[in-house]
């Protein structure tokens, strides 16, 4: 590595990803922006992925291979891969998708002239089979208000697809965070609480290749598949997913460091949010009677 310590770390988080493996590390390793370190964590994969990945690792002295002795789920994995970072600035990369050449580079510069944001994503396009073939997706996700609590409601009015998570953030910002657990939408929870830590900008150019199919995105699996992909040690369903997520949204506006008037504005948008839930959470406790 050229430094002890890199501008950057990436953590991509994998499980049985051979099939499409090779071609998200070399657009890591394509990127025009050098000072990175690379740590793909494998959770105890049964396919080629290992291979595949201590090959780049011999290869390149940027990237570190950890292979976990036992499968710790995909939020574990994915609050692992930054536990382990160094870096000042941090990216998730998916195991499936591609990123441009050019998408660390500017979202760091971005980043560095400005001190205020948290983050900065560039725009995403959702492709199937070939990224020839994808289709440009908005995600309206810039967040520039100086407030907190309007960010975070902001947040909370257009997540659709949580894209700006494979953006590049600021460690400081994520340190403060609860990272990723396991249960539905906790990754939306994550990025809802980076937004009361700073704010977000976007690089106007579809630099995120996110393949969308049922292999890689629970929104399209089935209810076995999304158990096993959060916690596959657990044999039993996946109770109070909706208590989960508003219990996160809590705990967030709680361990932010917000002012009075701010963590209240927080909170009353959370209240909101439990009232406007009512119908799900009945239907959580019911489930679990």
């Amino acid at each position: 590595m050229a430094n002890n310590c890199p501008r950057i770390s990436i953590g991509m988080p994998v499980y049985n990803g051979a099939e499409w493996l090779a071609p998200s590390i070399e657009s890591i390793l394509d990127q025009t922006f050098k000072d990175f370190e690379l740590i793909i964590s494998d959770n105890g994969s049964s396919d080629d992925t290992g291979d595949i990945c201590e090959k780049f690792a011999a290869a390149d002295e940027r990237i570190r291979y950890i292979r976990q002795p036992v499968n710790i789920g995909a939020s574990g994995n994915y609050s692992f891969v930054f536990r382990v970072a160094s870096a000042p600035y941090f990216k998730w990369a998916s195991s499936n998708d591609i990123c441009h050449a050019t998408f660390l580079e500017l979202c760091i510069a971005e980043l560095d002239s400005r001190p205020d944001l948290a983050v900065c994503f560039p725009r995403t396009r959702l492709f199937a089979e070939h990224p020839s073939d994808g289709q440009d997706y908005f995600d309206d996700l810039i967040l520039l208000d100086d407030s907190p609590c309007k960010r975070f409601q902001k947040f909370l009015n257009n997540i659709q697809l949580n894209n700006v998570m494979n953006g590049v953030i600021r460690s400081e910002a994520l340190k403060k965070t609860s990272l990723v657990k396991p249960y539905h939408s906790s990754d939306v929870v994550l990025m809802a609480e980076v937004s009361l830590h700073g704010k977000f900008a976007e690089v106007p150019e579809a630099l995120y290749l996110r393949r969308m199919d049922e292999k890689t995105s629970t929104s399209l699996m089935s209810d076995e598949k999304v158990r096993e992909h959060y916690d596959p040690q657990r044999k039993s369903s996946m109770r109070f997913q909706n208590w989960h997520i508003q219990m996160g949204y809590i705990a967030a506006a709680l361990r932010a460091p917000l002012n009075l008037r701010e963590r209240l504005c927080v909170l009353s948008l959370v209240l909101r949010g439990l009232r406007w839930s009512r119908v799900k959470l009945a239907a959580d406790i019911r489930e679990a009677l």
